[in-house]
């Protein structure tokens, strides 16, 4: 009979049996621990949201027209979504008692968000009238200027709009994504620091108060987050005292938030909801641009060798099982389920809900476009030209994902 999976020991074997250490396990019994899952994860999502950066700068390729539409299409967003029951809840969930009014508030969820992926800092100031948050680490800095100032008017001025009350402008005078030490948000109330009106996504400043800006030198910044730091016992406080453990931030949005994606997702689903640009062209640049970014990951052998170390993949293996190995530990990280149909020297098959992939309905098909793309490009450099890796539809239900990945001989391309 045919060896379908290769023998593994399945993750919960043992379970109880030692000191509680959560990890994620790769096929090969090496085992990564929750601390590198979560900062894999937070990386991963920042570069799978840099490569649709890339496609945003061939369909929109002047800068200042990428960034307005970019930023009023997520404004929409923003404000559409906060002016319901879902900015109730986040109000809720950062402690944020009833009788509070005012845009001031929307520093509070910043910089939950923020600790939440792995941006570590700290709050200067916080009042009704101005705050300032200055970060020390960013994942997100590889995307680009654009995301700077997405996140400051889409994600954060629209939102101060949303919830209404004093009303407070966001800017970004510093971003570690134009080479900035830290990336800081100053909000200031404009009746109280009156400043010249300006684009939406003009908010790198002038800002009014910027002689109250608190500068921490470099030795003295955050290497980590509160829920990673022994003087935060573990956890994150805001300054309403609202606290959330390192497990509770990783599986509600640590492991799976895709916002800098979502900036340019929702921009994408309005262009082709408008005609400016067909479904079937959008899903070609994707494919592309995911391609190559895959391709390139393993292109250099040194990348190959760092990549099987940390999976630990036996000397003996060189097929389609290291692709696989490294899939399942993308899945694992980002809270994706998925079953092993076949897993063995011929060939590896995983059935992935499509759920897991997208995270975003509103995105659909565009990340499981992307993700099969750049894993198909993986296979050709981590694995080597014979291997490749598709997806299989006959048969299948329509919100199952059926990843193949084995020798496959193509004469146009793929």
């Amino acid at each position: 009979m045919k060896n379908c999976v290769d023998s593994r020991i399945p993750r919960e074997v043992g379970a109880g049996a030692l000191p509680d250490h959560p990890a994620i396990k790769t096929p090969w019994e090496k085992l990564i621990s929750f601390y590198d899952a979560y900062h894999y994860a937070t990386r991963h999502n920042a570069a799978v949201a840099a490569c649709f950066m890339e496609v945003m700068r061939i369909i929109i390729p002047d800068y200042a027209t990428r960034c307005k539409r970019l930023c009023e299409a997520t404004g929409r967003a923003m404000k559409g979504a906060f002016s319901t029951a879902f900015g109730k809840m986040h109000k809720e969930n950062n402690g944020i008692h009833p009788f509070m009014q005012g845009g001031y508030f929307t520093a509070l969820y910043g910089d939950s968000g923020d600790e939440r992926i792995g941006l570590c800092g700290r709050v200067n100031d916080f009042g009704t009238y101005r705050a300032e948050k200055e970060l020390d680490v960013c994942d997100w800095d590889i995307l680009g200027s654009e995301v700077c100032r997405i996140s400051t008017y889409g994600g954060l001025t629209s939102i101060s709009q949303a919830y209404g009350g004093i009303p407070m402008e966001y800017h970004m005078p510093e971003a570690k994504g134009c080479g900035d030490l830290h990336c800081r948000v100053v909000a200031e109330n404009r009746d109280k620091y009156p400043m010249p009106e300006h684009e939406c996504w003009e908010n790198f400043g002038p800002i009014a108060t910027a002689d109250q800006i608190k500068f921490t030198p470099e030795e003295k910044m955050f290497k980590e987050c509160q829920q990673f730091r022994e003087e935060c016992g573990y956890k994150y406080r805001n300054g309403l005292d609202q606290e959330y453990t390192a497990a509770e931030l990783y599986t509600s949005g640590g492991a799976t938030n895709i916002t800098g994606t979502d900036y340019c997702g929702l921009l994408l689903k309005e262009m082709v909801g408008a005609n400016e640009i067909g479904m079937e062209e959008l899903s070609n640049i994707i494919t592309c641009v995911f391609e190559a970014a895959g391709k390139t990951m393993f292109a250099e052998f040194f990348a190959v060798k760092g990549l099987r170390d940390w999976l630990g993949v036996p000397a003996d293996v060189k097929d389609g099982r290291v692709l696989g190995g490294y899939i399942e530990v993308i899945l694992q990280t980002i809270l994706a389920n998925y079953t092993i149909v076949e897993f063995n020297k011929e060939e590896v098959v995983y059935d992935i809900p499509v759920s897991g992939i997208e995270r975003r309905i509103a995105l659909r098909p565009m990340l499981t476009t992307a993700y099969l793309a750049m894993w198909y490009g993986m296979s050709k450099t981590l694995v080597g030209s014979q291997w490749s890796l598709w997806r299989e539809t006959e048969g299948v239900p329509e919100d199952i994902i059926r990843l193949k990945i084995a020798k496959k001989i193509d004469k146009f391309c793929r």
